[in-house]
């Protein structure tokens, strides 16, 4: 892995992290498949999905990412504390249960690549993005699905 990949992945952590910690409005859920939708073309337009020496292992190690991506996704998006100000808007912010499913998600990432890299699979940035679409996605669902259940503002 290049230090440019490194730097890369270390500036998407970051950003999620502090996005996901610091109170934030949540903004126009009509439109919350737009960034994974990107992210998943990029990544499908950057190739590398599926290895040409080990085909069926490459796409069991991928559907394998992204269901924990969505998995891991689903739960944090579940876990964010959601509330809504007098104004109508609604916030959610990260607490610690997401920072332990944060976790969670960055070690079942790693195991992945680790496994995929024994057995001669390695993770390619069009793999990552996939996952990380898969990620973002599930939990724009699950923040949505909650947000229609907390009362708007008297």
């Amino acid at each position: 892995m290049d230090i440019a990949r490194v730097l890369v992945i270390a500036l998407v952590v970051a950003f999620v992290l502090v996005r996901r910690f610091g109170g934030r409005p949540v903004k126009d859920q009509d439109r919350l498949w737009v960034l994974p939708a990107v992210l998943a073309a990029v990544g499908a337009a950057q190739g590398g999905l599926v290895a040409p020496a080990h085909p069926v292992l490459s796409v069991v190690l991928l559907a394998a990412g992204i269901a924990a991506a969505f998995g891991t996704g689903h739960l944090i998006g579940r876990a964010m504390t959601l509330w809504r100000e007098p104004d109508g808007t609604l916030w959610a912010k990260g607490n610690r249960t997401v920072l332990a499913l944060f976790g969670l998600s960055l070690a079942t990432r790693v195991a992945l690549a680790l496994l995929g890299a024994a057995v001669g699979v390695p993770v390619r940035n069009g793999a990552l993005l996939v996952t990380l679409a898969s990620w973002i996605l599930a939990q724009g669902l699950a923040l949505t699905a909650r947000s229609r259940r907390i009362p708007a503002a008297v």
